[in-house]
C-alpha cells in the first residue's frame, strides 16, 4: 500500500493513503493541519495570541498560518509548510505596504534587529527577495535574492546594507521585496514527536515574537504584577474520596500553579486521584464539567499522564483564559471534584483566599 505525494502535505504527520482517492486524501490531510494550527493557537500564551487576529489553513498553498491581519496576504504571517523532508516554520511578509513599514522600522533599529536575529540561533535562515512586478498583470517574478543564508552567516554590516537596499527597492513601483525568517525541522523527527510538535512549534513562535513586535510596532500586553503577601505553601496530602449522599463521591485538593500551568492551561492533580476518573484500566481521558466563578464549562477534560498515572485537568480555552486572568505563578487553586454518576463528573475551581 503506497501513499500519494501531494504538494505541501508529504510529511508523515499529514500524509493520507492514496487508495481513498486524491481528493479524499488531501481533505483528510488538510483536516489534520487544521487540528494542528488550532492546537498551536490555543497553546500560545494569551499575550502572544493577541498578536494574531486570524489563523487557519490555506487550501491553495496547503499550509497552516497565524496572521496579524484578518486578510493573511495583507499583513505579517507565521506559516507552517509540510515539505517532503522537513516542516518549515516561517515568519513571512509579502505585502508591499506592510514591508514598507517593516523596512522603515528596521532601518532605524538595525542594531536591535541584528540582536534579535542572532538570538534566534544558527538553525534559522533569512531570505530577502527582490521580486519584479508586471505592471499589466500585477503578477510577480523573482529577480534575485538580496540575502539567502543562515543567520549565523550574517554580520551587522551586511544586514545594514541589505535592509537599506530592500527598503529603497520596495519603495519603487517596479519592485516588491518579501522577507522570510525560517526554521526547518526534519520530517521524520517531527513525525516521531506526535502531538509534542505543537509545544515545539509554540516555542518557535515565542522566539519570533520580538521580530513581530519590531516589524509591526504591536507590543504584547503584559499584566502588571499583583502586589500581595506571599502565601505559605499548604502541606496537603491527597484527600481520600468521600462517600456523599446517595451514590455521589467527592474529593477536594489544593494545587499550586506554575508558569507552565498558566501558559498551557492545565491543573495537576496526583496519581492517587486518577482512579476517581478512570472508567476502566484503558481510560486515558475523561470529559468533565467545570464550574468556575459563576460560569460553567463542558469542554474540559481530565487526562492520565502515562509515565506515572498522574491526573491532569486540561482546561478549555475559555477556562484557560479565566485562569490566566485571575491567578499568578505560585498561587494555589482549590479543586473540588464530585462524581454525580458513573458518566458525569463536576469539578469546581476556586481561589485560596
Amino acid at each position: 500500500m503506497s501513499s500519494n505525494q501531494f504538494n505541501g502535505l508529504m510529511m508523515p504527520v499529514f500524509t493520507a493513503f492514496g487508495w481513498a482517492g486524491e481528493e479524499t486524501a488531501v481533505n483528510f490531510a488538510l483536516s489534520q493541519m487544521e487540528l494542528f494550527i488550532e492546537g498551536i493557537y490555543y497553546s500560545l500564551p494569551r499575550a502572544t495570541q493577541d498578536q494574531f487576529v486570524a489563523h487557519g489553513i490555506d487550501r491553495a498553498s496547503q499550509s497552516a498560518y497565524l496572521s496579524t491581519t484578518p486578510d493573511p496576504e495583507a499583513g505579517l504571517i507565521v506559516v507552517f509548510n509540510a515539505r517532503p523532508m522537513s516542516l518549515e516554520t516561517s515568519l513571512a511578509i509579502s505585502d508591499k505596504t506592510t514591508l514598507a513599514k517593516a523596512y522603515t522600522t528596521a532601518e532605524a533599529q538595525v542594531n536591535t534587529l541584528y540582536t534579535i536575529l542572532e538570538e534566534l540561533g544558527a538553525d534559522w535562515k533569512l531570505r530577502i527577495q527582490q521580486m519584479e512586478i508586471d505592471e499589466e498583470s500585477g503578477t510577480t517574478a523573482l529577480y534575485q535574492d538580496l540575502y539567502k543564508d543562515g543567520i549565523d552567516a550574517l554580520d551587522e554590516e551586511t544586514l545594514t546594507t541589505v535592509i537599506s537596499r530592500a527598503s529603497y527597492l520596495n519603495g519603487e513601483s517596479k519592485w516588491v521585496v518579501p522577507l522570510y525568517v525560517s526554521h526547518f525541522a526534519d520530517s521524520e523527527k517531527v513525525a516521531a514527536m506526535g502531538t509534542k510538535i505543537i509545544s515545539v512549534s509554540v516555542e518557535n513562535i515565542e522566539k519570533l515574537v520580538p521580530l513581530i513586535e519590531l516589524f509591526t510596532g504591536k507590543v504584547r500586553k503584559k499584566k502588571a504584577p499583583k502586589k500581595k503577601t506571599p502565601k505559605p505553601r499548604p502541606i496537603q496530602p491527597p484527600e481520600p474520596v468521600k462517600q456523599m449522599s446517595g451514590r455521589e463521591e467527592q474529593f477536594t485538593y489544593t494545587s499550586e500553579l506554575k508558569a507552565l500551568h498558566l501558559r498551557r492551561g492545565f491543573i495537576n492533580l496526583t496519581p492517587e486521584h486518577w482512579p476517581f476518573f478512570a472508567v476502566n484500566v484503558r481510560t486515558e481521558t475523561r470529559p468533565v464539567t467545570i464550574h468556575y466563578g459563576e460560569l460553567k464549562d463542558e469542554k474540559s477534560s481530565v487526562w492520565r499522564l502515562v509515565q506515572n498515572d498522574q491526573a491532569r485537568i486540561a482546561l478549555s480555552p475559555t477556562v484557560h483564559h479565566w485562569l490566566e486572568e485571575n491567578f499568578d505563578i505560585h498561587d494555589f487553586i482549590q479543586v473540588t471534584a464530585v462524581k454525580k454518576s458513573q458518566d458525569e463528573i463536576h469539578i469546581t475551581l476556586a481561589p485560596i483566599t
